[in-house]
């Protein structure tokens, strides 16, 4: 099923858009910066031009959340992040432990979170100053799917 395909009889999605250069600038800035940094010193070890580019972009991948701004979606079948490379979701069945704070959400198929499960986890930030009627509403559909 696609992000955008809403089942019969189902909520409407709760969707949202965190962009790192309004709301978190400063880790914006060091996110871009040490992927920049990184890049630089992985061209400077004197590897083929393929090797370079293919660590360069490996770098770039996993910063990118950082510095790229994310469109989050919670929906009757799970939560999803868009970021440059695509979504990545979680479908409910997948999800053990949910972590809300004024940050964000945290899902992991884990029964804890923990240093494990934040490599297999997806992160959903929230918007700083995001309304207490969007934070109850976010609980509430955590709370229907038992988290």
């Amino acid at each position: 099923m696609s992000p955008g395909t809403q089942l019969p009889g189902a909520h409407p999605p709760l969707e949202w858009t965190f962009n790192p250069w309004r709301q978190a600038i400063g880790n914006a800035m060091a996110g871009l910066l040490t992927a920049l940094l990184g890049m630089v010193l992985v061209a400077r070890l004197g590897l083929p031009p393929l090797a370079v580019a293919a660590l360069a972009l490996a770098l770039a991948a996993a910063l990118h959340p950082t510095f790229f701004p994310a469109h989050c979606r919670v929906d009757e079948t799970g939560v999803g992040r868009r970021l440059a490379f695509g979504w990545e979701r979680r479908p409910w069945t997948r999800i053990r432990c949910a972590v809300l704070d004024r940050r964000g959400l945290f899902v992991t198929p884990g029964f804890r979170a923990g240093l494990l499960a934040s490599m297999r986890g997806l992160w959903l930030p929230v918007p700083t100053g995001a309304a207490p009627a969007f934070l109850d509403e976010l609980r509430r559909r955590l709370a229907a799917h038992g988290l």
